[in-house]
């Protein structure tokens, strides 16, 4: 009765990729109940890139959180429901009656918008926010940064639509713009509250969904912005996203650990419409060595007094000890070095 025992140890210090690991693993291979040698499989020495997948847990969530004000002053007297998403064009909420409207653009409004007043970038926003609402017909003047009579002509179709006075003049306030559609997050005030002077009514977010991970400062090293990743749904179905950004500051998760906040966008970002603060795995694939000879991890023997070696298996039923040296390993499969060469084929166990 033979027995062989497969022991490998990377120590500290064995670098992969940009990462010194410690991995300790043993496997026994047992006699076979009748006392024969256990049976064997073979496994190729190949060339192939190494990859390490990892699975990070994930949630569903909307981007960009942050509060919307008016400089308005007055008793609110409407607001929308939390989970509501509003586009441009959309009432956010309403001050002594007076409706506080959204539109699209990315110029915060800092003064009246009216008839007579000096030409800029906000008069143009304005303008091209109602042509996109279909106030207003789009020429060489319109929408440009100048106000005329098409200005307040489309300005008076919008508030039309929306209840307010019918004036063609935008006071400061009376609009807020996004830089696109918003999701209300979280209701700070309340029907009938005045309107606070040091905080936002109310928070939003943007319609966007986007993954969030906390990832371990460990395997900060092996996530690169820009890798491809899998989102796996609460279903099981995959959708594929990216990593979009990275923290460079260590942040406290929910049970004190330092983390890293990490961004996944979604590449079809209708798969996850339904999902919010739902939990999801992302898998994340890293590439830790290219073109490299390898054989399967379970193919490395430990020797006697220290050192690693395969063994080869030859014509009938033979086989040679080759000492190896050891490199990257990944998914199953270990760099080696020494007395072998591709196609050769290795003892597993079966």
């Amino acid at each position: 009765m033979r027995k062989r025992a497969i022991v490998l140890t990377v120590l500290a210090g064995l670098v992969v990729i940009t990462a010194s690991v410690t991995l300790a693993w043993a496997w026994n291979r047992p006699a076979d109940a009748d006392g024969e040698d256990q049976a064997f499989d073979t496994a190729a020495v190949a060339v192939r890139d190494l990859h390490r997948t990892q699975t990070l847990s994930g949630v569903v969530a909307y981007r960009d959180l942050r509060g919307l004000s008016s400089p308005l002053k007055g008793t609110i007297t409407w607001l929308p429901g939390v989970g509501d998403d509003l586009s441009s064009g959309d009432v956010l909420f309403k001050v002594d009656n007076r409706p506080v409207v959204v539109l699209h653009g990315e110029v915060a409004a800092w003064r009246d918008l009216r008839p007579g007043m000096s030409d800029g970038v906000d008069v143009k926003q304005l303008e091209a926010a109602l042509l996109a609402l279909g106030h207003g017909k789009k020429s060489r003047a319109f929408p440009d940064a100048h106000w005329d009579g098409r200005t307040t002509r489309a300005l008076k179709k919008l508030q039309a639509e929306v209840a307010a006075r019918r004036d063609g003049i935008a006071f400061r306030g009376e609009l807020v713009f996004t830089s696109g559609d918003i999701h209300i997050a979280q209701l700070v005030s309340h029907v009938g509250d005045q309107m606070p002077s040091d905080e936002a009514p109310l928070t939003v977010q943007s319609t966007d969904r986007v993954v969030l991970l906390d990832l371990n400062p460990m395997d900060r090293n092996l996530v690169k912005k820009g890798a491809p990743v899998q989102i796996e749904l609460p279903g099981g179905e995959r959708t594929p996203g990216k990593i979009e950004s990275i923290g460079t500051t260590l942040e406290t998760d929910a049970d004190g650990n330092g983390v890293f906040k990490v961004n996944v966008a979604l590449t079809d970002p209708s798969a996850v419409q339904t999902l919010q603060l739902a939990p999801v795995s992302v898998h994340y694939i890293t590439t830790l060595a290219e073109k490299v000879l390898s054989v399967p991890v379970t193919a490395i023997v430990g020797m006697p007094g220290g050192g690693y070696a395969v063994d080869i298996a030859g014509p009938g039923g033979t086989s040679r000890r080759a000492p190896v040296t050891l490199g990257a390993w990944g998914d199953g499969f270990v760099q080696v070095g020494g007395d072998v060469k591709a196609g050769d084929r290795v003892e597993v166990p079966r």
